[in-house]
């Protein structure tokens, strides 16, 4: 007998298919084989105190536009929770009117390790934003200085606090990217914010409820799942807005859309054969192009690997919803959680050198919070935990930070490795999904 998504396991179906617009939470599954309630539990002493003490004095130059620098400037690297952003009031006014020079003696009196300063000036129709980067110890002159010119002071400032990140760390920050978002409330459209939670743009105007959003690989297109029609179908919408189109609507679930690699195909759920199962269709025309799991049970949310490799989903299929994990071109499926009884929405972390799956998973309190599943290990890690409910994890492009949702309201950031956490947007949101890092500026 085929079994009905809609009537077994409630929340699972409601979590990754309708949850963005009418939440439900059901009664606590039987336990699998082999499974237990206990999740790992974190303890934070100071997540701050080892951290690098950076300072941002007020920018120099136009009033108003360096103002407004300085603002995005300290929000951006508060975010990152790679660095201790000291508080400007402990600095006198004698470094606050230093202007662009530097002296590493009286930094070091404030506590700073480093000093990151800006100046911002209007260029005919544009704007150049000067950089500099000191380190307390390293003498009088910048490590970096650099200067950046464009139209849009935003954009300016997210480049050089990408380059602040490479600096001290190798790899540049991704200011610039955007996250996808399912708007929750009335409007239930999909929208994009900037990863500094700015910058808010609606792209849909579908007036009907809108979920699951997944940003294509190259940042151009949105796949989501609507009911406009009547049914969950699958669309795409360009990530600069406009018509959306339909790809797949079929009887059934046409939902939980993950792209591979490529950009040419999209992995996600349909049920028109019967029961709930992960295909592979066209990107293009929603064409199957093959049919990936074949299972009494439920098989859905999928995730797809950086180099598109593997799929990680949730299936109910050996009694509670876990995580699997099996080949790109299906079969095989090995199941990868036995920690708690309720585990979904998987999202591999989009670096190749870094195989590590964040999931939402229920503890023994009936609470939702979000872990990482190291492949290389099987170590899996708790990171949010007394935080009311969070959910629904998506990775930045360099995976230094996971952004989700919580019933404390909108969207928040976490540095997995320090666990410091951020609030980025404070609107109502379902089923975040990071698109890819900006272009490097020039």
């Amino acid at each position: 007998m085929t079994k009905c998504p809609f009537t077994r396991y409630g929340l699972i179906t409601t979590a990754l298919v309708l949850s963005a617009a009418f939440p439900i939470h059901a009664q606590p599954a039987e336990s699998g084989a082999g499974e237990s309630d206990e999740l790992p539990r974190i303890v934070i002493s100071d997540p701050n105190r080892d951290l690098f003490r950076l300072a941002l004095p007020n920018a120099t130059g136009e009033k108003n536009l360096a103002r407004s620098a300085t603002e995005i400037e300290q929000r951006d690297l508060s975010i990152t929770g790679l660095f201790r952003v000291l508080d400007p009031i402990s600095f006198p006014d004698t470094l606050q009117k230093e202007g662009m020079g530097f002296s590493s003696a009286l930094w070091s009196e404030v506590g700073a390790q480093g000093v990151a300063k800006m100046s911002v000036t209007q260029q005919g129709s544009g704007l150049a934003l000067e950089g500099r980067l000191y380190q307390v110890g390293r003498g009088e002159s910048a490590v970096m200085s650099k200067t950046y010119r464009g139209g849009e002071l935003r954009a300016l400032v997210h480049a050089w606090a990408n380059d602040i990140i490479a600096q001290f760390t190798g790899q540049r920050g991704v200011f610039g990217a955007r996250i996808a978002f399912a708007m929750t409330g009335k409007k239930g459209e999909i929208a994009t914010i900037g990863m500094d939670g700015a910058e808010l743009s609606v792209l849909t105007h579908m007036n009907s409820p809108c979920v699951l959003p997944a940003f294509s690989p190259t940042g151009g297109q949105i796949a989501f799942t609507s009911f406009l029609m009547g049914g969950d179908d699958l669309w795409i919408v360009s990530a600069g807005g406009g018509r959306a189109r339909r790809i797949s609507s079929r009887s059934g679930l046409n939902s939980g859309a993950a792209w591979v690699p490529g950009g040419g195909s999209l992995v996600a759920t349909l049920s028109y054969e019967g029961n709930a199962e992960l295909y592979k269709i066209a990107a293009s025309d929603g064409a199957v192009q093959a049919r990936l799991t074949s299972s009494p049970a439920i098989d859905l949310s999928a995730s797809v690997s950086p180099d598109g490799s593997k799929i990680a989903f949730v299936s109910d299929r050996q009694g509670t919803p876990q995580i699997f994990l099996m080949p790109s071109s299906g079969g095989g499926a090995k199941r990868l959680t036995f920690q708690g009884t309720y585990n979904q929405t998987p999202r591999f972390c989009p670096r190749a050198d870094t195989p590590i799956i964040a999931f939402t998973g229920r503890d023994e309190r009936l609470v939702f919070d979000i872990f990482t599943y190291d492949l290389r290990t099987g170590k899996i890690e708790r990171m949010t935990q007394n935080q009311g409910s969070n959910e629904d994890p998506t990775w930045s492009p360099d995976c230094r930070l996971i952004v989700y949702t919580s019933s404390r309201g909108g969207l928040f950031a976490m540095n997995p490795q320090t666990k410091l956490e951020f609030q980025i947007w404070k609107g109502g949101a379902r089923g975040p999904s990071f698109g890819p890092a900006p272009a490097e500026s020039r």
